[in-house]
This record gives C-alpha cells, structure tokens and sequence, in this order.
C-alpha cells in the first residue's frame, strides 16, 4: 500500500507534539495532549496487529477499546515524560507504516470488522469495512485531527509565552 499520507501524518502530528514540549500549560490543556499521545500509541499498537494478522492471512478485527480505555491511558502517561510518549509515538507509527507498505493492494481491498468506541465507552460503529478505507480514515482524518488540535495548543502556548 501508498503511505505517503500516513507518513505524513504522523510526521506532522510527532513535530506538533514535540514543538509542545515540557512546556507549561494549563492543566486541561496537558491532560489533553498527554491523552492524545497515549491514545494514538495504543492506537498504533492494536493496529500493527490488525496488519499483521492481515499479512499472515488471518482474519481481522480493529477493536479500539484499549486505546480509549480511561485507566490504560492514565497508565501509559504516569509511567512516561511527554518526550517519551512523543518517541512512542514515533516508533509504534513507523512500524504501522512499514507493516502498511508491505500490504498488498488487493489485500488492502478486503473486509476487516471494525468496532469503534469513544472515551465513554460506548460503541459507536461496529461494521466491516476494508482495511485500506481505515488506513485513509486514519492517515486523512484521525491523525490530522489530532495534529490540528496538538497544533492549536502548541501555538496559544507560543503566545503565552514571553
């Protein structure tokens, strides 16, 4: 599969993350860019496992209820810096990415299941939907998204500052 605009994507939403840095914000604000972080590496983590059981074959399931999961979040920020949540990101993105070049293009056309919840918990899609449609959502809407909300933070800080 093309992953240019994956890349891109998580290149554009580590540079706003990082351009944040450690900096002070107000406490909503970090809650906020620490729990995309977490989120968007566990994100990554249960889809490098979707693309390698699509490798292998094997029947697929995204089901992202890890990566909202309130108290799997709020362990993944406790145990890490931001700096060290930025580099997860980067590292669990680029193994999605690889994995997602080695994809087939007609195996990217196939069926996944796909169950969706949200931060309470609730199931907001449960479908089959083809994998390379979810590589797009995620490469053109989901990242994006939060690249576009990380970015906003970076900049009322930069404005903020002295």
């Amino acid at each position: 599969m093309d992953t240019t605009h994956l890349g891109r994507a998580y290149r554009d939403l580590t540079a706003a993350a990082s351009a944040i840095g450690e900096a002070a914000l107000p406490a909503a604000r970090r809650a906020d860019v620490d729990w995309t972080l977490a989120h968007v590496a566990l994100s990554d983590e249960m889809l490098a496992t979707a693309a390698e059981r699509l490798l292998a074959g094997e029947p697929v399931t995204v089901d992202n209820r890890t990566a909202m999961d309130e108290t799997v979040i709020a362990g993944l920020i406790a145990r890490t810096s931001h700096a060290e949540r930025v580099a997860l990101v980067r590292r669990n993105g680029a193994a999605f990415v690889g994995l997602v070049r080695r994809i087939p293009a007609e195996t990217a056309e196939g069926p996944v299941d796909l169950h969706v919840f949200d931060r309470a918990g609730r199931q907001v899609a449960d479908e089959r939907m083809p994998w390379g449609r979810i590589v797009r959502m995620r490469a053109e809407e989901h990242l994006p998204g939060h690249a576009a909300r990380l970015a906003a933070i970076r900049d009322a800080a930069s404005a903020t500052r002295p």
